[in-house]
């Protein structure tokens, strides 16, 4: 992975994770807090409003009681009232009572009335269903009451006989055929003897509880005007609603599915949908009021969730400004340093790279004023002084390398010289002037090519100076062999390095024709091979064994020094002229030309010199010196 990439990583991981991280758990912090501190408040509210139902429910019992344990029991009322009447008169049937001479008992009538009206103002009728079969009804509102068959045939009625006088409460919509078309609270109860305490009927009571609407609109004030109060009642019926939505449906047709709410729980608190929006719901079980004959009731409390967080987004908006602006303060600080100096550094990698490739005028660009700068400015430095260092090695190496050619090139000349001057001795004891005249001449061609200050020389000036000292040795060795030399004339006018054809021919008449009792051939020839020219010298001699052979192949370095070893008769180093050319032309040319080496016992040599074709050494060529049988 590239540094910048390493860099983008760690400013993703340990900067731009962090602060995302760090705003998800404010939010969540907050969200906890807000929801842990309404819940707290709600079930002190819930508490509150459970008592406040409570004392309703028991005031209506109390109230109850008041029609069994009084004179004015609902024959009575009933009686005083004339009958099963509506106590609501216009003015019409006043005046009409009034002309009829019923005045004084309609004033005693509404006197009645008032009086039972002002003990409990939200009962609507009162019912008794008679032991002899009798149904007294009073009614302080139009109502209907329920048909005794309809009445004694529901299992509540058994549960009502069970009690023996003590209340049983029906919520409106728990079961509509109790509760009559108003869907009031109806409260059903055996009325008994006060004297005997035996059953004389089954008193059923109706009443508005319009207490509930002014208990839960003092509790919805401004600061929590957002809250929604639900009455659950058996079977999972909403028997009130204060937003009159879900009176008499399901509460689960509401309830978010799958939510956890325990309606029989005492108290709990739950973040779920309700009604199509996100709410935080409460539900406090009425387990208190149970005792006073009302079913397994729940007071529910819905508060809007968007509400609830008002405050809470407030403060949200602020973190996520702030998170947005660290987020961009650090994208800048990324972008203005951490990015330049990633880039510097990236751009010092690349320039190192072109150093290693061996350009070493690469310069790292020096911007702005700070260590980047030192930096550079100490590459650049570096760089140069390299380049003057290597110029310095190159200038050195280039000199000793002229120093290596000199000295092996002395070593040639006095060969040649000692040869030649041997044989022309050998000519003068032997009184053999014109022979001595030609050798002289001969030698006076080689050693105006020899003392000349070019490394190179033209082919044809190289072939004129192989052919002089093929004629001095024909003088000193008579009859011992005779040459060819087949060079195309294409080839004459390239260069080669001078005294390298020579010393080779000098390798087959001293060491190949040794004791031979036929007549020796050298050959010499070239042509043109892979853009370079190939010198082949050939001759018939005694060659040399493959064991031999085969220990040169495994040190090619070294096989051309070795290749001739002292003689011992003579003690002389013999073949010394071969190993010199073949590191001259390595230092010259370099290791892509050189000698090569191919010959087996008794089928005599073949020596195989490549040089390049315009004069110059490379690295084009594989390095020579192959040896084969």
């Amino acid at each position: 992975m590239s540094l910048g990439k390493r860099v983008f990583t760690a400013f993703f991981f340990f900067i731009i994770m962090p602060l995302v991280v760090l705003g998800t758990i404010t939010y969540l912090a907050f969200q906890h807090i807000t929801e842990q501190k309404y819940t707290d408040q709600m079930e002190l509210s819930m508490n509150a409003i459970g008592r406040n139902l409570n004392n309703m429910i028991k005031e209506a019992n109390y109230f109850s009681d008041f029609w069994v344990t009084t004179e004015d029991s609902v024959e009575s009322v009933e009686q005083a009232l004339g009958g099963n009447k509506t106590v609501d008169k216009n003015r019409s049937q006043i005046k009409q009572d009034a002309e009829n001479g019923e005045y004084e008992d309609l004033i005693e009538k509404q006197k009645l009335t008032r009086r039972v009206l002002l003990t409990y103002p939200g009962v609507k009728s009162v019912t008794l269903y008679h032991v002899d079969g009798r149904v007294v009804n009073l009614n302080f509102d139009a109502d209907d009451p329920i048909p005794r068959t309809v009445l004694e045939h529901n299992p509540i009625y058994t549960d009502v006989v069970a009690k023996n006088g003590a209340p049983v409460w029906i919520g409106p919509y728990e079961d509509m055929k109790l509760t009559g078309a108003n869907n009031w609270f109806t409260q059903i109860r055996v009325l008994l003897d006060i004297d005997t305490l035996k059953p004389i009927g089954v008193l059923v009571m109706r009443f508005s509880m319009s207490e509930l609407g002014r208990t839960f609109n003092f509790y919805n004030t401004k600061e929590n005007g957002q809250r929604r109060y639900l009455i659950v009642g058996r079977g999972g019926t909403v028997i009130y609603d204060s937003a009159k939505k879900m009176e008499g449906l399901s509460f689960a047709q509401a309830a978010d599915p799958g939510n956890k709410l325990d309606l029989r729980q005492n108290f709990q608190t739950i973040k779920m949908t309700f009604d199509g929006q996100k709410s935080l719901v409460s539900a406090h079980n009425l387990g208190d009021i149970k005792r006073l004959g009302t079913g397994d009731w729940t007071l529910v409390t819905v508060t809007d969730w968007g509400y609830l967080s008002g405050d809470l987004a407030t403060i949200l908006r602020y973190v996520v400004f702030i998170i947005f602006g660290c987020l961009v303060c650090a994208l800048v600080f990324n972008l203005m340093f951490v990015r330049r100096t990633i880039s510097f550094i990236v751009t010092v990698v690349g320039a190192m790279r072109k150093v290693e490739r061996g350009d070493l005028t690469t310069r790292v660009p020096m911007v702005g004023n700070d260590e980047t700068v030192i930096l550079a400015k100490g590459f650049n430095s570096l760089v140069e002084r390299v380049a003057e260092l290597l110029n310095d090695v190159t200038t050195e190496q280039r000199r000793k390398r002229k120093a290596e050619m000199m000295l092996l090139q002395a070593q040639i000349k006095p060969h040649f010289l000692f040869n030649a001057l041997e044989s022309i001795n050998i000519l003068a004891v032997q009184n053999e002037g014109k022979k001595v005249s030609k050798m002289v001449q001969r030698l006076g061609n080689i050693f105006r090519i020899s003392i000349t200050q070019k490394e190179e020389i033209t082919i044809e000036q190289e072939l004129e100076h192989l052919r002089s000292y093929l004629e001095i040795q024909k003088f000193r060795f008579e009859e011992l062999f005779e040459y060819e030399i087949d060079v195309p004339a294409d080839i004459l006018k390239h260069s080669i390095l001078k005294l390298s054809l020579q010393p080779l021919v000098e390798n087959s008449i001293q060491h190949g024709f040794e004791g031979i009792d036929y007549l020796g051939k050298i050959r010499v020839c070239a042509r043109f091979e892979h853009n370079g020219i190939a010198f082949y010298v050939e001759d018939n001699g005694i060659g040399i064994a493959n064991d031999r052979l085969a220990k040169f192949a495994s040190n090619r370095a070294t096989m051309l020094d070795q290749m001739y070893e002292e003689s011992p008769e003579k003690g002389e180093r013999r073949g010394m002229g071969v190993g010199n050319v073949a590191d001259r032309l390595r230092i010259h040319y370099g290791t892509g030309y050189g000698l090569m080496l191919c010959s087996a016992r008794g089928q005599g040599t073949v020596i195989k010199c490549v040089i390049p074709c315009d004069g110059r050494g490379g690295d084009e060529h594989e390095a020579q010196g192959a040896i084969g049988g």
